[in-house]
């Protein structure tokens, strides 16, 4: 990232040049996790602390996320009046998007239930095709221009068609390779995980690196901001388990279910509003959720040695 905004200063055209190449660093992103995206298992057996799950996950992406959303883009304006409304665009984007993919490993780490958590990411996956839009345009009305038509075509770029080519990928293989090929390809696509990600903040930061440059209190503001954020969301779903009486394994899988996906973010907000959008996104991923999903391990780790 910094290397990027070093080179941005000086070499803007270049990496407006390399723009061209952001929609295949998005699909790489994407695709690993719409090829293992369980769908069949999501909604086959129910029990009462899924239903309870389901219902608290609901109200929490329908009414409480986006309303902090709201919140939180009031409090980034009121901090920092000149900042770029793309880039705030691209922060609400995140606040409004689907449980991240990579929720359900820090949920196994912690000992609580992955196929919970699983089933949470799906669900909210498609919740989003909804909240993101809906939510996007109410937000943001007053603040940047939200081209509801651009946005829902981003949505079945990016989502729709990933998952199409993810859910055909992964019953192909399983036809005609079997079960364990389809586990053995997950390090392989990893790696391409990786490289979309490598290449998309490359590019982003190499864009906005003239701008990032001039004011460069943006990211460290933004990141302090985020974690506080996303440490209250956290918060607020551990405490709301806990009053509910949620055994500590299903109250991990709600906690972690206050996460958000900063790949399907980062490529609405870059199709959507531009590559600015992006740099809000990932202020708010490996800055914020990432180091703070890191920290939940721990703290969960004191929860069961408190217990005992």
């Amino acid at each position: 990232m910094v290397f990027s905004v070093a080179l941005g200063r000086y070499y803007h055209n270049f990496f407006v040049n390399l723009k061209a190449v952001l929609p295949f660093a998005l699909f790489l992103m994407l695709y690993k996790p719409m090829v293992y995206l369980n769908i069949d298992k999501a909604f086959t057996k129910t029990t009462e602390i899924k239903t309870r799950y389901f219902i608290l996950l609901t109200i929490f992406y329908v009414v409480i996320f986006p309303l902090t959303a709201f919140l939180l883009m009031n409090f980034i304006l009121f901090i920092l009046p000149n900042i770029d409304p793309n880039l705030v665009a691209g922060i609400v984007i995140l606040a409004l998007s689907p449980i991240a993919s990579s929720a359900p490993a820090f949920v196994g780490m912690s000992n609580g239930k992955v196929q919970l958590t699983l089933v949470g990411v799906i669900y909210t996956f498609f919740l989003s095709l909804v909240v993101m839009p809906l939510g996007s345009k109410l937000i943001l009305e007053h603040v940047v221009k939200v081209p509801i038509a651009l946005l829902l075509k981003s949505l079945v770029l990016y989502i729709i068609i990933p998952l199409i080519i993810g859910q055909i990928t992964k019953y192909g293989v399983i036809k005609y390779k079997g079960k364990q090929t389809l586990e053995n390809l997950k390090t392989p696509l990893e790696v391409l995980v990786h490289t979309g990600l490598f290449i998309m903040v490359i590019v982003i930061f190499g864009i906005n690196g003239r701008t990032i440059a001039k004011e460069p209190q943006i990211i460290l503001y933004g990141a302090l901001i985020m974690n506080i954020y996303f440490f209250l969301r956290w918060g607020l779903t551990y405490i709301t388990g806990k009053c509910l009486k949620f055994p500590l394994e299903q109250n991990i899988s709600l906690t972690y279910s206050s996460t958000y996906n900063m790949a399907i973010s980062t490529a609405i907000g870059i199709a959507t509003f531009g590559p600015m959008a992006a740099v809000g996104t990932v202020i708010g991923g490996p800055f914020a959720e990432m180091i703070q999903m890191i920290l939940l391990v721990k703290f969960f780790e004191y929860i069961r040695k408190k217990t005992k």
